[in-house]
């Protein structure tokens, strides 16, 4: 089972010139320093400094599979970029609202 898993990812990952290991790697680094990063946008609304430069990070790392991707993916169907735009879009939308929970606890 196992093994037709790998095959299938590899040769997925041959056609489009994405490698599944780097791909999946670069999900288990980021999902660390998402959580870090919105732990600093907390800290810094906490502090009353700016946020700006937190939320960038975290908007970066929360892409960062998607970008190697689109950067380094070749002949990708057009409906693949299509849901990773739906996927960001919906899973930023419900990701900024659990940042402003944490922001402001009282749903102010």
């Amino acid at each position: 089972m196992w093994e037709s898993i790998k095959n299938y990812y590899t040769v997925i990952g041959n056609k489009y010139h994405v490698d599944p290991v780097i791909f999946v790697g670069i999900h288990v680094i980021a999902t660390p320093l998402f959580l870090a990063a919105v732990a600093w946008i907390v800290r810094n609304n906490r502090k009353k400094k700016s946020i700006f430069v937190p939320s960038v990070t975290a908007a970066f790392i929360f892409n960062a599979a998607n970008i190697y991707l689109i950067i380094f993916g070749r002949n990708i169907p057009f409906w693949i970029y299509l849901i990773i735009g739906t996927t960001t879009a919906i899973t930023g939308y419900f990701s900024f609202k659990k940042i402003q929970n944490k922001i402001h606890p009282s749903g102010k």
